[in-house]
Order: C-alpha cells, then structure tokens, then sequence
C-alpha cells in the first residue's frame, strides 16, 4: 500500500468487535474447535496467543472446513455504520487497513456480504487439513511481546512510512501494542481502559457512527498532527525490527 501524494494520514482499524459487533475469533472455535480451557489459559497468561490458536483450531474436528467456516461467516454482523466509514475513506484519498489478529477465512466472506470486496486485510490464515487446521502468522515478531500471534505493530510499519500521521481504530488487548504506536486513536472497551491507565489521548466510540462523525470533523477542520511519544516510538520500533 502506498500513500497518495497528497496525504499522509492512514487509517488502521481492527476487525473483531470492532467492524465485527462480535470477538468472530472465538465465536469460531466455540463452534468447531476446543474454546475452553485453553481461552482461560490465553487470559491467565499461561500460553500464547499463537499457541492458543494452533491448540484450538487443531482441535476441530471432520466439520472444520473453509466451506463451513464462510457459512458460519455469514451468521456473524458487521457494525452497520463501517460501510459509510469505509466509503469516506476512499472518497477522501485516505488509505485503509484491515489489521487482524483474527483470519482471513472469515473476514473476508464479512466484508464481502456488505458489498466491500477491494478492502486491504492483513491477518492470519488457515491452512485446512484433514484433522483440524494450521493456522499461519504472517506477520509474527520476537521483537514484541503483544498480545498477537500476528504483529499488528509490524503490519503498520510495513505499510507506511514513519512520518506519516497514523490512525488506529480498536477495541481489544490485541490493539493496544498498535495503538501506542498512532498518532490519533478511536477507543473503546479493553482498549480505552487501557489508554486511559495510559493517559493516552484518544477519542471514544460506541459504534462506527461515532468514529464517522469525529473523523470528519478532524479532517474537515485540519485537527490533524503527530503525537510525539508515537512518531518515536515508531522509529524505534523499525530499528529494532
């Protein structure tokens, strides 16, 4: 992804709970694979996230296919106001970018029933075998200990350069290593609690109405600029990296 000439805002928005209304993740292996223990284990710090992951979705059985996995998409709802938000994005020239800890098996068939078939995704997938699935961690890093089986951090840097202004939009522990990172940040849930013990400065949000209605009253009236403690943060991270 490259930013046009004539901006260097770009937006980076995770997925579950926050375009999805629910965690789809652990939807999924309530469904097919073993959610508990190991989802309690995950909270208590007593595994990691990719090891939660290739527990859990090893653990699906026979019924554990893409073509089951898209039909248990299609039950799962978007926040209905991330269509509009999506839209202003693209008529204003600003990037956009799905970042997800989740995969893409079915983030996409989402996306796609609300007619968004151009999104730019980075996450994980799944590689289905005969006993369960393997999940994949493009994006995974020892030089971080977030939350993620995938990085979400690297994801941002890989796709943007450091001085540009960076938006970050999400919900959830995952997020929080990404949203030290950015320059402008829409909150809520774990991740507002946690900019909050932070003092991080950040906008919250119940839906994406919300999200529609700040976000075009920063670009509208220029309130657009770096937060300083993220700009180098940024550039740390890419030399650590």
């Amino acid at each position: 992804m490259h930013l046009p000439v004539e901006s260097s805002l770009v937006v980076f928005c995770d997925f579950d709970g926050t375009i999805a209304r629910r965690d789809v993740g652990d939807a999924l292996f309530q469904r097919f694979g073993i959610f508990e223990p190991y989802h309690r284990d995950l909270l208590a710090g007593k595994m990691t996230v990719a090891e939660y992951y290739r527990r859990a979705t090893c653990a699906g059985g026979d019924d554990f296919t893409p073509e089951a996995v898209e039909k248990f998409a299609g039950e799962m709802e978007m926040d209905a106001y991330f269509p509009a938000f999506y839209s202003y994005c693209r008529e204003q020239g600003i990037p956009l970018m799905i970042l997800s800890d989740g995969f893409q098996e079915y983030i996409q068939p989402i996306l796609l029933a609300q007619g968004i078939v151009d999104a730019d995704v980075r996450a994980n997938y799944l590689n289905f075998q005969k006993n369960g699935a393997e999940p994949i961690f493009p994006a995974a890093s020892e030089n971080c200990s977030c939350f993620c089986a995938s990085c979400k951090r690297n994801s941002m840097l890989s796709s943007a350069p450091t001085d540009a202004i960076y938006v970050y939009i999400g919900d959830g522990r995952s997020d929080t290593c990404a949203a030290l990172h950015a320059d402008i940040i829409f909150a809520k849930g774990t991740l507002a609690a946690f900019c909050n013990e932070r003092r991080i400065p950040h906008y919250t949000f119940h839906t994406f109405f919300d999200v529609v209605r700040i976000f075009k009253k920063i670009v509208g009236t220029g309130q657009i600029k770096h937060r300083r403690q993220a700009e180098l943060m940024r550039k740390k991270s890419v030399e650590i990296e």
